[in-house]
């Protein structure tokens, strides 16, 4: 498992964050003080992490091409 803060300021980059996640077949998550959502969900993440720092939990030690694409997002 690893574990990414990510930070978002714009609703568009919650939408590309997800896009990118879907693109990977193991499980994420997103994580914010108790709550939890589904990372492949954007309704979800845009619940919990808009203008907030977030904890991204990946369900998997083989993800450094995905963490190269989320890079951007990286807090």
């Amino acid at each position: 498992m690893k574990r990414v803060m990510v930070k978002f300021d714009q609703a568009e980059q919650i939408i590309n964050f997800v896009r990118i996640i879907c693109r990977y077949d193991y499980d994420a998550d997103v994580r914010c003080g108790s709550r939890i959502v589904d990372a492949k969900s954007v309704v979800g993440v845009l619940s919990l992490a808009k203008s907030k720092t977030v904890e991204l939990i990946l369900h998997t030690e083989e993800c450094d091409r995905l963490l190269e694409e989320i890079a951007p997002f990286a807090a």
